[in-house]
């Protein structure tokens, strides 16, 4: 198979258009067409469903999707051993990062190595934890970071670094000034239930180390009054700054806030919540060099 005909392919799969993948790859609209439809002929087979201006993978286009990622994967993956032969580390390095370690710990980290090494280029995919993880599963993310580990024999989790969750509210949230008026502000974990709480999303590392602390202290995170659930960690921050509910964060990520006295530290007695973040990667997928010095910085840094 022709290799500029499964680039053609793979485009109009991911991005669901015969014109964006034309624009991605520089080529005319037509030209990926007739790349699609000569593999069409070669496999004696339909790839695409052309539904009006909707296009959608036949389970043939399914399947070839999946094998043509592990056909670039091994050409990159050739590249930059070829490339460490010369001692020059290169390629493209596809990593994914949770809301929280996307955010506050993989910029700068990714600063400094892109400095040491320049001729590696990095694509950042941001989710929550479960998104992140299910890419890496799939093959689409070759690295992970995430703030929680599955049990999945195809994945190999490795934590790198501790975190600390912390339940916040701000002054704004009726009954909690009364409460900061007598020093910290204290509420026994079984009252939680009586607050409203502004929620991470379901998938999410955060809301699962929450639910994993309310219960082993016995408690339940479906009996939570929980007004607003957001899909990121900046939307439940600032829900929580205007006073519609307590949450829980990383202390990393509101420390700012903390500093300046718009989010308060709540102290729950009997919940201590304690995670670590993972790098994810899949356990069948060869680690090429790029990955490689990137997990072991990861590693270096956390260590430090």
């Amino acid at each position: 198979m022709d290799i500029r005909r499964l680039e053609a392919f793979r485009k109009v799969y991911e991005l669901g258009s015969f014109s964006k993948a034309g624009q991605g790859l520089f080529l005319s609209q037509p030209t990926i067409s007739a790349h699609v439809l000569s593999l069409e002929q070669e496999l004696g087979t339909q790839l695409f469903d052309r539904l009006g201006r909707t296009i959608l993978p036949t389970q043939a286009g399914e399947i070839l999707y999946r094998h043509v990622l592990q056909v670039f994967s091994a050409l990159e993956t050739a590249r930059a051993e070829v490339e460490l032969l010369q001692q020059k580390v290169a390629g493209e390095l596809l990593i994914g990062g949770s809301t929280i370690p996307a955010t506050y710990l993989l910029p700068e980290r990714l600063a400094e190595f892109s400095r040491r090494y320049p001729d590696v280029r990095v694509r950042l995919t941001v989710g929550d934890s479960q998104d992140i993880i299910g890419a890496v599963a799939r093959g689409e993310l070759a690295l992970g970071v995430v703030g929680l580990a599955v049990s999945d024999p195809e994945l190999v989790f490795t934590p790198f670094i501790e975190d600390e969750l912390s339940v916040l509210g701000s002054r704004k949230l009726p009954g909690l000034q009364a409460l900061c008026d007598g020093g910290t502000p204290s509420i026994a974990v079984e009252d939680l239930r009586n607050w409203p709480w502004v929620m991470r999303e379901h998938g999410s590392g955060t809301r699962k180390a929450f639910e994993l602390a309310l219960g082993a202290a016995g408690q339940d995170i479906r009996t939570l009054n929980t007004v607003i659930e957001a899909r990121s960690h900046e939307a439940v921050v600032q829900c929580a700054l205007h006073g519609l509910g307590l949450c829980v964060s990383s202390k990393l990520a509101v420390a700012p806030c903390m500093a300046k006295g718009n989010l308060i530290q709540v102290s729950v007695s009997g919940l201590t919540m304690q995670r670590s973040f993972h790098m994810v990667r899949h356990a069948k997928r060869h680690v090429f060099p790029a990955m490689r010095y990137f997990m072991d910085y990861l590693n270096t840094v956390a260590g430090a």
